[in-house]
């Protein structure tokens, strides 16, 4: 697909329309350069390298190179690395966390086979959507697979007691194309009601932290902790989930036949 600012339009994407407005003026996709003066400052790996996007193709091992030089490969005009880009202006606490674990259990493990946690640390980065909330039974909910209770039913409630962050560059680049089956990876964040009162900014910084804390802590050590979380249905990521009967589609809303152990 090429270059259109026309995405932003679209309520998955309001996040990045406010908080990168220059991508509404852009007439072609962000160079490396300007993708780089959207990172925030001093944005390192944990070994103290500073993160650059570079075109070239890894000359080692992804994680590897990411880790030891700072240079993230990154191809010019590529809808999927140009998220990715902006993942790390959003969460650069969570990502250099997500990196390190991978170069942690490849010297641990080797390259092959992969591990239970790296597996999970990829599936999160790429198709992982934060959903933080003051209400426990809401996240719940969600994992049990209630989705017209929380999506419609609840949906005053979005915004106030509970939202959607998305994490996973895959999710936007998905996202470019909708179709009634998109579905992301969910990862629940119990929070304190004043978090609502947060600024944007201030939440995406509170969440960075808390992301990176929970890594360390072992919060993907396993999938355990990712339940399925239907896009479309998020109020205000599409149009159609105003309406109780969008929630009638068993093939894209599905029933959970086995209850989910709480967490």
């Amino acid at each position: 697909m090429n270059w259109q600012c026309d995405f932003l339009q679209s309520g998955l994407y309001c996040d990045l329309q406010r908080l990168f407005p220059a991508l509404a003026s852009e007439r072609d996709f962000p160079s490396l350069d300007t993708l780089a003066s959207w990172l925030a400052p001093n944005t390192l790996t944990e070994q103290g390298q500073h993160i650059r996007f570079c075109a070239e193709p890894p000359g080692d091992y992804y994680e590897l190179q990411v880790m030891q030089t700072g240079r993230v490969p990154t191809r010019e005009q590529n809808w999927h690395d140009m998220f990715n880009a902006l993942a790390w202006a959003l969460f650069p606490q969570a990502k250099a966390r997500i990196n390190a674990l991978h170069v942690a259990d490849i010297a641990a493990f080797g390259l092959h086979p992969r591990t239970l946690r790296r597996d999970s640390l990829t599936l999160f980065d790429e198709c992982g959507v934060l959903v933080p909330s003051s209400d426990k039974s809401l996240l719940e909910a969600l994992r049990q697979h209630h989705w017209r209770e929380v999506f419609f039913t609840q949906r005053r409630r979005w915004g106030r007691d509970i939202e959607a962050r998305v994490f996973g560059h895959a999710v936007y680049e998905q996202g470019l194309t909708p179709y009634l089956g998109l579905t992301a990876k969910m990862f629940p964040i119990e929070v304190v009601p004043e978090y609502f009162s947060l600024s944007l900014k201030e939440r995406y910084r509170f969440l960075d932290a808390t992301l990176a804390t929970m890594l360390t802590n072992g919060a993907l050590n396993n999938k355990k902790r990712l339940s399925p979380l239907p896009l479309l249905g998020v109020p205000g990521w599409w149009p159609g989930n105003a309406d109780s009967a969008f929630f009638d589609n068993p093939q894209y809303f599905r029933p959970l036949f086995k209850a989910r152990a709480p967490l």
